[in-house]
């Protein structure tokens, strides 16, 4: 699938990069970073993913982008590209989270995997969420455990210590958790502390706003067993915690007292 691209933002050797070397795997447009341009585009294109490339942005520049990131909802996935530097201002200064952040250097070929392996992941999820809906009124059911962890080896680790009793769905980050739930229920979340971009406490609070999500049981997930780190995450009041490594039987008794 040719993913249709909005390229927006200041760095425009990237934009060029995109129209220069990737125009073969991308259908790919262009906007201005004024609000009302960027706002007709994705209304008239309906581009599957907004880039902002990024370079020495204004804080009016960000109020521009975290207007249309609001108005975009679920319509498009927002990615950002930039220096490092510019990425982590952005993710500092910005009142909304890209989906995906691409930091220089790269060369075309490692954006082209990044941006296609995100998608591939997110549509996997999806096609995960509407097998679970078929099957959403089956008494027979096996519980669903969203498990939400930015390493890719502890989803399987997890997934391999509870795909024989539970229904397990996976989710690389907070952003994928949030659109699947909102598409789907869950029994129980456990939650690695630690993340990229959204950590474990936004991840807990954000699904603790979402309207019907309120009662899920959420389990952390952690690696640090100091002192400090089990106050702070107690205090959140979350239905338990586990240390990594995690162990099989210990996960499994935890599971069992929260949702049988």
């Amino acid at each position: 699938m040719a993913y249709k691209i909005l390229l927006a933002g200041k760095n425009t050797p990237i934009i060029d990069t995109f129209f220069n070397f990737l125009w073969e795997s991308y259908e790919l447009f262009t906007s201005s970073t004024r609000f009302d341009d960027l706002k007709r585009h994705i209304e008239v294109m309906n581009p599957d993913i907004v880039i902002y490339c990024l370079y020495n942005e204004s804080r009016d520049d960000y109020a521009s982008v975290n207007e249309v990131r609001g108005r975009l909802k679920h319509k498009a996935e927002f990615m950002v590209i930039g220096a490092s530097e510019d990425c982590d201002e952005f993710l500092e200064l910005s009142e909304v989270q890209p989906d995906l952040v691409l930091r220089k250097p790269l060369t075309t070929d490692t954006i082209k995997k990044q941006i296609d392996n995100y998608m591939d992941d997110l549509e996997r999820a999806e096609q995960r969420a509407e097998r679970m809906r078929e099957s959403e009124d089956d008494p027979d059911r096996k519980k669903r455990v969203l498990v939400i962890d930015d390493d890719p080896m502890m989803l399987k680790l997890i997934k391999e210590h509870l795909h024989n009793k539970y229904d397990v769905a996976i989710a690389k980050g907070g952003l994928m958790a949030y659109k699947f739930l909102q598409k789907k229920n869950a029994d129980l979340v456990l939650l690695d502390y630690e993340m990229p971009v959204e950590n474990g406490p936004v991840v807990f609070k954000n699904i603790r706003d979402m309207e019907g999500k309120e009662n899920i049981p959420i389990v952390f997930l952690t690696g640090v067993a100091d002192r400090e780190r089990i106050t702070e995450v107690a205090s959140l009041r979350p239905q338990g915690y586990l240390l990594k490594p995690i162990d099989r039987d210990s996960l499994l008794a935890k599971i069992e007292q929260l949702i049988g």
